[in-house]
């Protein structure tokens, strides 16, 4: 499956083909965050206000 960082990959000329997929599953292993967003399918606006009512801002 072709992921979104892929795509940016390909059109990034200081990235090495492949390394997005083999980093994917290593950078964010065993870590737990407080909130996580997918930018790919909210609105800034709908970003932030998942940011703000998660942190009661």
């Amino acid at each position: 499956m072709f992921c979104l960082k892929e795509a940016r990959e390909v059109l990034r000329t200081d990235r090495l083909p492949g390394l997005a997929r083999w980093q994917y599953e290593r950078v964010h292993k065993g870590i737990d965050y407080d909130l996580e967003i997918d930018t790919s399918v909210l609105t800034p606006l709908e970003c932030a206000r998942r940011i703000q009512q998660r942190f009661q801002l």
